[in-house]
């Protein structure tokens, strides 16, 4: 089976899946939210990539923050003040007009080969100097390339860090992979936590 043709069954399946990835902490990531709230001015613009802060969009409404779901599961629905706009990244082609972003359980859900290009289109929607939440798996070495081994001996074209279960697909890459697509993305770390094999990283552009 070749990769492309295995790949497109799971192409489209972040618009369906759950806000939030098994393993990340909800406390954790509203402790993060607060902190990119810090950063941000009244009025600001912030985009959800993946509706993953879905319960913190009334808090972050409150203070008077104005919120674009991007990328949204399609049962979400338009809100008082906050737009959904539900396309595909690739179709997403903004420059430079959010103050904030959040990226909570997305990435993983996105083939290796298209971290770097959407990490990019978020890097280009935002404003320089910007703040944002990225929360995603991570794979330790030696479980990602036993699980490598095994998928490989099914027959299955995957690389390092991908994951299968079931129907469910997951791409949760090394640390120094994740390190560096950010970094070539254009974002600093403000600061950062990895609990469980998942990375908290409050950024800046």
């Amino acid at each position: 089976m070749h990769r492309r043709e295995w790949l497109d069954k799971y192409r489209l399946q972040h618009l369906d899946h759950p806000a939030t990835a098994p393993g990340m902490k909800s406390d954790k990531i509203q402790d993060y939210i607060l902190r990119m709230m810090g950063f941000l001015e009244e009025s600001s613009i912030v985009a959800d990539f993946g509706c993953g802060v879905y319960d913190s969009w009334e808090l972050m409404r409150d203070m008077s923050l104005r919120i674009v779901g991007v990328s949204c599961n399609r049962k979400e629905q338009q809100k008082m003040g906050i737009r959904i706009m539900n396309i595909e990244l690739a179709d997403f082609n903004f420059l430079g007009i959010f103050e904030g972003f959040a990226a909570v359980g997305l990435l993983q859900l996105i083939q290796p080969e298209l971290w770097s290009k959407v990490l990019l289109k978020i890097s280009r929607s935002v404003k320089t100097n910007s703040v944002g939440l990225v929360v995603t798996g991570l794979s330790l070495e030696e479980e990602a390339r036993s699980v490598y081994n095994s998928l490989r001996s099914s027959g299955l074209p995957v690389v390092v860090g991908e994951y299968l279960e079931g129907e469910d697909y997951q791409f949760k890459p090394l640390k120094c992979w994740y390190d560096q697509w950010l970094k070539t993305a254009g974002f600093s770390v403000l600061r950062e936590e990895v609990i469980d094999s998942v990375v908290y990283s409050l950024v800046r552009k």
